[in-house]
């Protein structure tokens, strides 16, 4: 049973000594994979690679006994129209990065037509001749890049996105029947899908479509699971104060699993053949219930569906960090 969790990039911002103890409770605790952001871990500048932070962040990985996935800079947009020449260049990169540390597995965010950075700007409708291009320049990047990570053991992994009242819709990945339709479009080996189920159920709840129907039929691409939960009600993209939103359970938590209402139970039935790693992608808020959050991923990824998920005790001391 492959279980990992994310080495938050927020909360290292580039500190290798923080990262080292992150990963000693991990491998501790039991997990056997750990997210590195190529971002997180300081080792780009202006979408290139710094190769001695590589090399000293290979060093340290080499110490644990973990295995290692990889989430490429959050910002990366294949479809921008400003400086597509750099995100091409960002995704290149962290191919690179991956290669280097070893991991099979590279999670992207799919390109958005209007990016998060322009949701307080003036709004400007994009036709659908536009988005269409937008679509292909994405998909023919896809395309170009997966020979690339194919030579360096490097699966592609493409994660739907979530939804935001002041932006949406703004991607075409918040709709996982779209992120289907962009992975058919590519049909690439090596590039298939991260299946973000927080996202998907604030998604489903926002557009109103089946969460475990939309599951279904995006499964056979299925190569990366980002696992967390929430309560299926979004929030606008200003909204930050983890302490406001976690009270009324608004927005994308990133909560253990058990502790929202995403029907993970049935959503892991659908998926008793998926062989890849589960990752838990919870805040640093919640590192305290990182024993109670792998054992309810255990018992998730286990069958018979009787198995029972625990809901953490949560304390009046519990961390309220964002």
């Amino acid at each position: 049973m492959k279980i990992g969790i994310n080495a938050d990039a927020g909360r290292l911002d580039g500190n290798l000594a923080l990262l080292k103890e992150d990963l000693g409770r991990f491998q501790a605790l039991g997990f056997t994979h750990a997210e590195i952001s190529v971002h997180g871990v300081g080792a780009m500048v202006n979408g290139a690679l710094l190769p001695e932070r590589v090399k000293e962040v290979c060093r340290m990985l080499a110490g644990f006994d973990l295995q290692y996935t990889v989430h490429a800079p959050n910002p990366l947009n294949l479809m921008s129209r400003a400086d597509p020449a750099t995100e091409k260049r960002l995704l290149a990169s962290s191919i690179q990065f991956a290669g280097a540390i070893g991991a099979e597995i590279l999670v992207c965010h799919s390109g958005r037509y209007r990016p998060e950075e322009h949701f307080g700007l003036p709004r400007h409708s994009l036709s659908p001749q536009d988005e269409e291009r937008l679509w292909e320049a994405e998909a023919l990047a896809l395309q170009e890049l997966s020979p690339v990570a194919a030579s360096c053991g490097v699966r592609l992994c493409l994660e739907n996105a979530r939804p935001y009242l002041d932006g949406s819709p703004y991607c075409y990945a918040e709709r996982l029947d779209e992120l289907l339709r962009m992975v058919r479009t590519v049909d690439r080996e090596n590039v298939g899908v991260t299946l973000d189920a927080g996202h998907a159920y604030l998604s489903a709840r926002f557009y109103g479509f089946d969460f475990l129907q939309a599951v279904r039929d995006i499964r056979p691409f299925i190569r990366h699971i980002h696992l967390h939960d929430n309560f299926g009600k979004a929030c606008a993209s200003y909204e930050k104060k983890q302490y406001e939103l976690v009270a009324s359970g608004r927005g994308d938590l990133h909560l253990p699993p058990g502790w929202g209402e995403i029907p993970m139970r049935e959503m892991f039935e659908l998926l008793v053949d998926y062989s890849g790693v589960v990752l838990l992608e919870l805040r640093p808020r919640y590192n305290r219930f990182l024993p109670e959050a792998l054992e309810n991923a255990r018992s998730l990824c286990a069958f018979p569906a009787t198995s029972a998920v625990r809901m953490p005790t949560v304390s009046a001391g519990s961390p309220t960090g964002g």
